[in-house]
């Protein structure tokens, strides 16, 4: 594979597994250093990550509604429908995690509730499904978008046939090989690590329903199983091509996740459901500010550091990933349209599951009489959510359906990120923007190496959580870098645009006289 390049691509993936070897040797004493470095992150900056999240929102409105909004990346006509481009858009960014913690974290807000509520009382209720919504909602889609500008100028009008992100920094940071490396190293140790563990989430979850469903042990050789299943399905999809691979399992992933959040909806209490959703909109809506901004400093509770600061690095982290994978789908598009349909997308459609996931977790504990706390303090919130979808009619069938709806958000997610990875370390890439196969595939089996490394290092995951959140930290200062790269590229726009008016005035000028 001479298009591949190895200097990026084997010291990433063999920095990765060596930390999870490390921390399966030293489990106590990475997860401590691990630990340790994240609260120091988060104690330190987590007020800066706060500030620049919401900075960016503001700066990506202005962006979209200013004459730069206009600017076309390509030539071409938008390569898929609206539906499609904001399926892919939305399947890669939330895989399967999204139902897990749509039900997991409004249960874990009722007992540690925000902003000094008394914990399941009436009032964390209320906040309990509003913090989710926020947590994948505008701010995290922001982050996500963000890169997608730079890289898609680069390439689609620019013409740039690499996209490594140290080529965008070039003209804020210079050509300093060590730093360019550097840069690209944590791109994508980012990238890797931070699908590792989401993918860990979703394995550990389906294990545990199939062994629920089937009544087989769920253990190592159940998980490396659906992990060897992952990368076989994945395979065909990227052999079948991307048009008719990843867009069309996006299309009927989403279709299928969207008619069964409407299963659960109306099996469940949909006046509830629905009363609670609307109320969890207005209270978002009258305290967003306060709650972008709210770090806790005198009561101390640890809720901001341990959960929107967390989310925010994380983003930072997977940002690569995301930016990479909108570009590849949004030739044709314009700025203000890539902006627009990611956050509108990406937004709404977390609200509506979460709403309907999380909403029917608070019925359950509040005023259905399931006891869906004790559930996760007795196995986890692992069981717990799986517990919890047996609670609706035809269970068996149901928790079927739902473990293949997780099984294919999780697929489009590695589909994603296998595109992006591949794209990054490609020396030089088409003008569709489309990697060879066999850079694809090679990356789908590294992160299925990794993903099954998870478990074999045990605890492991812990540590690359925490460090997921640290290698935020760095990527939080590159999206400033990439800010600046972007407005010097359009403020060159409107410099040769202004020169062409006046070679054009003196032109007439000279006719007339």
């Amino acid at each position: 594979m001479r298009n591949l390049n190895y200097g990026l691509a084997i010291p990433a993936v063999v920095m990765v597994i060596t930390l999870l070897f490390v921390s399966s040797l030293f489990p106590a004493q990475s997860q401590a250093m691990a630990g340790g470095a994240m609260t120091f992150v988060t104690n330190w900056f987590g007020w800066l990550v706060q500030i620049a999240s919401l900075a960016l929102v503001a700066f990506l409105f202005w962006l979209a509604f200013s004459k730069y909004g206009d600017i076309k990346l390509g030539e071409e006509d938008p390569e898929y429908s609206n539906f499609t481009y904001g399926g892919m858009i939305f399947t890669a960014g939330v895989g399967a995690s999204l139902i897990y913690w749509g039900i997991g974290e409004p249960m874990y807000y009722l007992q540690s509730p925000p902003l000094f509520a008394e914990a399941n009382s009436f009032s964390a209720a209320a906040w309990a499904v509003t913090y989710s919504i926020f947590h994948w909602g505008i701010t995290g889609w922001a982050i996500y978008c963000f890169p997608a500008i730079p890289f898609a100028y680069a390439f689609y009008v620019k013409k740039q046939r690499t996209l490594k992100l140290s080529t965008l920094c070039e003209s804020v940071v210079g050509t300093n090989p060590v730093v360019a490396k550097a840069i690209d190293l944590l791109a994508i140790f980012g990238t890797l690590a931070a699908f590792a563990s989401s993918l860990s989430l979703t394995v550990t979850l389906l294990s545990t329903g199939a062994s629920k469903l089937l009544g087989i042990e769920n253990g190592l050789l159940l998980q490396g199983g659906i992990i060897l299943l992952f990368v076989a399905v994945l395979m065909c999809v990227m052999l079948v091509g991307f048009n008719r691979g990843i867009s069309k399992v996006s299309d009927y992933t989403v279709l299928m996740a969207i008619g069964f959040a409407l299963f659960v909806l109306f099996s469940s209490n949909a006046q509830f459901v629905l009363n609670n959703f609307t109320d969890s909109i207005g209270v978002m809506l009258d305290s967003f500010f306060r709650m972008s901004l709210w770090t806790d400093p005198v009561q101390q509770s640890g809720f901001p550091q341990s959960w929107t600061q967390y989310y925010w690095f994380w983003y930072y982290a997977y940002l690569i990933m995301m930016g990479l994978f909108i570009t590849r789908i949004s030739r044709g598009r314009t700025i203000r349209q890539v902006i627009l349909c990611t956050i509108s997308m990406g937004s709404l459609g977390c609200a509506f599951f979460i709403s309907v996931f999380g909403g029917y977790a608070v019925w359950a504990q509040m005023l259905g009489g399931f006891p869906v706390q004790q559930w996760m303090s007795d196995g986890g919130l692992t069981y717990a959510v799986v517990s919890l979808i047996e609670t609706l009619p035809a269970n068996s069938l149901v928790l079927g359906i739902f473990l293949l709806i997780q099984f294919f958000l999780m697929l489009t997610t590695m589909s994603s990120a296998s595109v992006a990875t591949a794209m990054l370390t490609t020396n030089r890439l088409e003008l569709n923007g489309d990697p060879d196969n066999k850079v694809k595939l090679l990356w789908a089996g590294a992160i299925a190496i990794i993903s099954f490394s998870v478990f074999l290092a045990g605890g492991g995951i812990n540590t690359i959580k925490s460090l997921c959140v640290v290698a935020g930290l760095p990527m939080m200062f590159i999206y400033a870098i990439l800010v600046k790269h972007l407005m010097q590229e359009l403020g060159a726009i409107q410099v040769a645009s202004k020169q062409e008016d006046t070679m054009s005035l003196q032109k007439v000028a000279t006719e007339y006289s």
